[in-house]
């Protein structure tokens, strides 16, 4: 049975916020609201603080429209993905409370193709994920640039027969929310740098996840938790094994 993390309410602004720009960062939730600016709650088991801003220039709402915006594997950078492909970081520094200027990490276009659903950092580089359910690497040269795409050979991740309602990368995982709430999990049987490669679906909760009812606004994977946000701004917590 989900649990309820008694504190302030996340994303509560009155700013709007995507539910796909809410991230868990170490000990806190990240939100990115539309105005681009950056703030923070920190969390622990059963408690969420309060929310502070990351003072900066703001984030993903300047030139071309933003197609993804994702939190680095280190938790240090804001990657903006835009509809070309083009990749743009601002660095990032909660405990400082810091958002710094836009600059282009170089590479090919990433995550620009029509079918293209999602992209997920990686401890390497850049993972897409496609509506044929595979996965394509970009690896990083260095922190400033990244290479062309490899497939990941393994099963299709979120092509089960119910329709993929949240999909997201959790240390080793990929773990799919379904539209029943069902939740099923991908484990990593390789390394990313030696093809980090996926094995086929299992079970992962035996609780449906934000299932039915009023959308949740945002739903993300934290240590060994599923946070979800409502539109209230309550956060409710359900256990993976």
């Amino acid at each position: 049975m989900a649990q309820h993390w008694h504190g302030a309410p996340v994303a509560s602004s009155g700013v709007h916020v995507r539910h796909d720009r809410v991230f868990p960062a170490k000990n806190h939730i990240v939100v990115v609201n539309d105005n681009g600016e950056v703030w923070a709650h920190p969390i622990q088991p059963g408690s969420v603080g309060g929310a502070f801003q990351l003072p900066g220039p703001a984030v993903a709402v300047h030139g071309v429209p933003p197609k993804f915006v994702i939190l680095d594997k280190h938790h240090s950078r804001i990657l903006v993905i835009n509809a070309a492909g083009e990749v743009w970081a601002h660095d990032l520094d909660i405990s400082s409370r810091f958002t710094g200027n836009a600059y282009h990490v170089q590479g090919p276009a990433v995550g620009h193709a029509a079918h293209d659903l999602e992209v997920y950092a990686t401890k390497h580089g850049l993972a897409v994920r496609n509506s044929n359910g595979e996965v394509w690497v970009h690896h990083y040269v260095n922190r400033n640039a990244y290479g062309g795409a490899s497939r990941m050979n393994s099963p299709p991740i979120a092509a089960l027969g119910t329709p993929a309602r949240y999909v997201f990368k959790s240390h080793r995982r990929f773990i799919v929310v379904n539209t029943a709430g069902e939740v099923w999990a991908h484990q990593r049987t390789a390394p990313w740098h030696q093809g980090g490669n996926f094995a086929g679906a299992y079970k992962a909760s035996h609780e449906l996840v934000a299932a039915g009812g009023v959308p949740a606004k945002a739903v993300i994977p934290w240590k060994q938790y599923i946070l979800v946000i409502n539109q209230a701004g309550e956060v409710w917590a359900h256990t993976l094994h």
